[in-house]
């Protein structure tokens, strides 16, 4: 396993070098993000059940599992994901580029021009989110954490 520590939160890639494409970066993102912002651990502390992300691109998963101290990201579908997204590098590269404000539900960026893109993808099905209705706030918070940009 390899362990990306940038703050108090650790994130570790459970197959390390292994890691598919997807995983690793995801795990670059989730680390970068708390790096840059870690008052979004307490973002973290909220994901209670694992989230699964789908490449469209690479036909590659990674699965996100929060603990007390440390993020693992899996490859591959792992536990039992209330919330699936399944995305391209275009969608990944939006959501990184959001603006990282985190209201009280999650990324307040999504009323930006650049979350009102990836919100017309998501409401198109370009970008399928799995759990969207029944699983909103974890969506947000997820979202919230893979924006790398801290204002």
């Amino acid at each position: 396993m390899t362990t990306i520590e940038h703050t108090k939160y650790a994130v570790s890639l459970y197959d390390g070098p292994d890691a598919n494409s997807i995983a690793g970066l995801i795990g670059t993102h989730l680390g970068e993000s708390l790096e840059a912002a870690p008052s979004r651990i307490e973002l973290v502390h909220k994901l209670a059940r694992p989230v699964a992300i789908v490449s469209a691109d690479t036909d590659s998963a990674c699965t996100i599992v929060c603990g007390d101290d440390e993020a693992v990201v899996y490859n591959g579908l792992v536990g039992q994901s209330d919330v699936v997204l399944i995305v391209t590098d275009k969608h990944l590269d939006l959501i990184a580029r959001l603006p990282g404000k985190v209201g009280p539900l999650g990324a307040v960026g999504l009323v930006t021009g650049r979350g009102v893109r990836l919100l017309a993808a998501i409401l198109t099905r370009r970008m399928v989110v799995k759990g969207l209705f029944a699983h909103a706030a974890t969506v947000l918070h997820t979202i919230a954490l893979l924006s790398a940009s801290p204002t």
